[in-house]
């Protein structure tokens, strides 16, 4: 789910009223309207310049402006081969090499150029061989609504096919408003599936007309499925299909634990933790919907996780405490749970670079029957968390160009 970033001295309250949903949207969403501490002042992230502006008493970042993305060229990449014999008249380009992927965590610090790649040939590879699960998308527009990315149906197929195995075949409810449509969004919502916390849609996915860009998945537990998103943005998770992507990739986590989202859930044993929750989101709303070029997968990438790539903060020991169980009070005075998404990203990319999206997945199936994350972790990947975490971590901290 996606929804305003709050004050940081409210951000464990903001934790338990925000985690009873999914959140998702783009990183820069978190950051606009939240407060800031002088007029004039701006801050780049996530692809996005944000001013800070007074907004009544109080002064807070704007909606910010989208910053132009040059094409990059493929990350990591090595340079290409050329042709033994080169004739003058060939025309063909030779192909791009990418660095060799890693095969176990033994060797993952070795291989990291190889990490981003490998995890989108495998989750295109697994795309383009699997069928989708019939999933019937029943759309609840807004009578004053139109939808942003026309085809949600689109992204939603290329999710079952990218878990081919985990989706089952139902009918969800996709609730889709703007700012004009709040008060009737929420009363659809609570008729939709009550008791799922329809008072999210005013408080958190659409709180003034500036911030309306949040959404939501939600399950009742019992096989009844709610997507609920935003319309009228335009950066490109809106436009794409991603965020469409990554809500029902959260309904897909749903089906597999077998049970509904709970409230306050980075305080719930044995579901996931919320990075692992965001992570996966945020993961395979890239590599479905920009299945088909690995170049537009990594422009994005990197869009929405810029300010991992800029600060210096994320060597591998800060990212190696970031990724904790049940968040204690010092880690909320150290952490932005925002990075929950990109940071998150990263972490799931890895294992998925190892063994396959699926396997990502199937450490919900395995939750779901009451076992603890550590022990989901080591069953399906073959070495225990406390091992694989120092790894992982420095493995990502060489990514963004750290040690």
């Amino acid at each position: 789910m996606k929804g305003n970033k709050l004050n940081k001295k409210f951000l464990l309250l903001g934790l338990v009223v925000a985690l009873t949903m999914s959140s998702t949207t783009s990183y820069a969403a978190a950051r606009a309207g939240s407060s800031c501490s002088k007029a004039g002042i701006k801050s780049v992230s996530a692809g996005k310049t944000y001013t800070c502006v007074k907004s009544g008493k109080k002064l807070v970042w704007d909606k910010g402006v989208l910053i132009p993305v040059a094409k990059p060229a493929p990350s990591g990449s090595a340079s290409p081969v050329p042709s033994a014999s080169p004739s003058p008249k060939a025309s063909v380009a030779p192909a791009v090499v990418y660095p060799k992927g890693p095969t176990s965590f033994d060797d993952l610090v070795e291989n990291y150029e190889g990490i981003a790649h490998a995890a989108w040939s495998k989750s295109r590879e697994k795309i383009l061989t699997s069928n989708k699960t019939d999933i019937t998308l029943r759309v609840v527009l807004g009578p004053n609504t139109q939808l942003t990315y026309k085809e949600p149906q689109t992204a939603i197929d290329l999710v079952t096919k990218l878990y081919s195995g985990y989706p089952t075949s139902t009918e969800i409810s996709y609730l889709a408003f703007n700012y004009q449509d709040r008060d009737w969004a929420t009363n659809q919502m609570e008729s939709i599936l009550p008791n799922s916390g329809s008072g999210w849609v005013k408080d958190v996915a659409c709180a003034t007309k500036e911030t309306c860009w949040g959404g939501g998945a939600f399950s009742n537990g019992a096989g009844k499925y709610l997507i609920v998103e935003t319309m009228g943005s335009t950066d490109p998770n809106h436009l794409s299909g991603a965020v469409d992507a990554h809500e029902f990739t959260h309904i897909v986590q749903q089906m597999c634990f077998k049970k509904g989202r709970p409230a306050q859930a980075f305080l719930y044993d044995p579901w996931p933790p919320n990075w692992y929750w965001e992570g996966q989101a945020h993961f395979a709303q890239h590599a479905s919907v920009y299945f088909d070029s690995f170049e537009t997968y990594m422009k994005e990438r990197k869009a929405t996780a810029q300010d991992l790539y800029r600060d210096p903060i994320f060597n591998s020991e800060h990212i190696r405490k970031y990724f904790v169980f049940n968040a204690p009070a010092d880690w909320q005075k150290n952490y932005e749970r925002w990075h929950q998404y990109d940071l998150g990203a990263m972490f799931v990319e890895i294992l998925t670079a190892l063994k396959g999206p699926e396997s990502t997945m199937e450490m919900w199936r395995i939750t779901g029957t009451g076992v603890n994350f550590p022990e989901a972790f080591e069953k399906v990947y073959g070495t225990s968390f406390d091992k694989a975490l120092p790894i992982m971590a420095k493995a990502i901290a060489l990514e963004l160009g750290r040690s």
